[in-house]
C-alpha cells in the first residue's frame, strides 16, 4: 500500500492529544525529537486515520520498524483516543449550549425590561433602535438597577397632556436611563457624588435653563479642592441667578487653586 504523506495540521492534532509525548517510552519534548507513528503499519493496510495514529520519538519509531503493536495495546490505545474524543465532543456540545443559555436569557432579560420601560410609559413601545440600545445597557448593569433607572427617568422626565405621555418627554426619558445607571454606580463607589447630584438638582429648580455638564463639572473640582458639600448644599438653595452662583463657586476654585501652587515654606523654587 502506497504512503501518504502526513499533514502538518494532522501531526500537531496527534501531539497535541498525547501531550506531546511519545507513547512508548514516556519521554517528553523538547528532550527528544516526536514523529508520527502508524499504530498498524502502513504495509499491513494501516491509514492516516487520527485513530490509528500516535506520537512516538524518533528512537522509539526507528526500532519498531513495520512491527504491529500487540493487540492488546492497539485496542486499549485506540479505546483512550475514542475515549478522548467522546469526551471533547460533549464537551463542546456542553459550552455550545451553554453559550445558547447564556443568549436566551439576555434575550429574555431584553424582552422583561422593555416590557418594564412600555409599563412606564404607557402607549409607547422601544423600536429595534431603543431594543439595542437596552441589550447594550444590559450587559453593563444589573437587573435591578436597569428597572430603577427605568422607573426615575419616567418618574422625573415624563410631561403628560391629555393623560398620555408626550413622544418628546419619552425620547428624553429614555435617553436618561443609561446615564442614570452611571451616576448609581459612581455614587456606590464614591457617595459623596450623589450629593453633588441633589445640589444640581437644587439648581435646576431655581435656575432656569441651566447647563448642568457644566455645573456638574464646578462642583465636583470644588469637591476635589475640599469643598464643604454642606456648604454647597446651602449656596445652591441661596442662589438667585446663573452668574452669582457661578461667580461664587469659579472664585472659590481659583483661590483653592492658587494656594495649592504657592510653593510651600522652605522648598526649593525651581528656576528656569
Amino acid at each position: 500500500m502506497s504512503r501518504i504523506a502526513i499533514s502538518k495540521k494532522l501531526r500537531f492534532e496527534v501531539f497535541k492529544r498525547d501531550s506531546f509525548t511519545c507513547q512508548y517510552c514516556g519521554n517528553k519534548a523538547p528532550d527528544i525529537f516526536l514523529e508520527v507513528d502508524h499504530i498498524e503499519p502502513v504495509s499491513k493496510g494501516g491509514t492516516n486515520d487520527i485513530l490509528n495514529l500516535i506520537t512516538s520519538c524518533k528512537d522509539c519509531n526507528s526500532g519498531k520498524s513495520d512491527r504491529r503493536l500487540g493487540e492488546h495495546t492497539v485496542l486499549e490505545k485506540q479505546r483512550e483516543q475514542l475515549q478522548e474524543l467522546q469526551e471533547r465532543k460533549e464537551q463542546i456540545e456542553m459550552m455550545f449550549d451553554w453559550q445558547k443559555g447564556l443568549l436566551g436569557l439576555q434575550d429574555d432579560v431584553v424582552e422583561r425590561l422593555s416590557n418594564y420601560w412600555a409599563e412606564q410609559v404607557p402607549g409607547f413601545f422601544l423600536n429595534e433602535t431603543g431594543l439595542q440600545s437596552l441589550k447594550r445597557l444590559s450587559k453593563k448593569y444589573q437587573i435591578d438597577e436597569m428597572m430603577n433607572a427605568i422607573h426615575t427617568a419616567a418618574q422625573q422626565y415624563l410631561v403628560y397632556a391629555d393623560g398620555k405621555p408626550t413622544k418628546e418627554s419619552v425620547e428624553i426619558a429614555w435617553n436618561k436611563v443609561g446615564g442614570i445607571c452611571r451616576v448609581r454606580q459612581m455614587e456606590r463607589e464614591n457617595p459623596d457624588v450623589q450629593r453633588l447630584y441633589y445640589i444640581k438638582g437644587i439648581l435646576r429648580k431655581r435656575i432656569a435653563n441651566l447647563n448642568e455638564g457644566f455645573t456638574m463639572g464646578l462642583l465636583k473640582r470644588a469637591l476635589e479642592l475640599n469643598a464643604s458639600i454642606d456648604s454647597m448644599e446651602e449656596c445652591a438653595k441661596a442662589a438667585r441667578s446663573w452668574s452669582q452662583w457661578r461667580n461664587g463657586i469659579e472664585n472659590f476654585i481659583t483661590q483653592q487653586e492658587q494656594e495649592l501652587s504657592k510653593p510651600k515654606q522652605g522648598s526649593d523654587t525651581p528656576i528656569t
